[in-house]
């Protein structure tokens, strides 16, 4: 497949015929920053009987140590001083 385009407009050709095989369809298409998500895990908690091991403010302790980590900086527990 040859690519050519961008964004809407990138399709992916066969590189010998030209007829298109892949293309961009904007109704899929999700920003990457979004303000709200929500999600429930009532359904995989009633059908699949899963349940969560990590308590959410672990995940969310995980999570800034990640991106701290990212960022090459630590976080302590320690009060600020200011």
């Amino acid at each position: 497949i040859a690519w050519g385009g961008c964004g809407v407009g990138e399709k992916g050709r066969d590189a010998k015929t030209g007829t298109v095989y892949v293309e961009v369809d904007s109704r899929y298409i999700r920003l990457t920053e979004v303000d709200l998500l929500v999600g429930d895990a009532t359904k995989a908690k009633r059908v699949l009987g899963w349940e969560p091991k990590v308590r959410f403010s672990a995940l969310v302790e995980e999570m800034v140590n990640a991106d701290l980590a990212h960022l090459g900086r630590t976080v302590t527990n320690e009060p600020c001083d200011h």
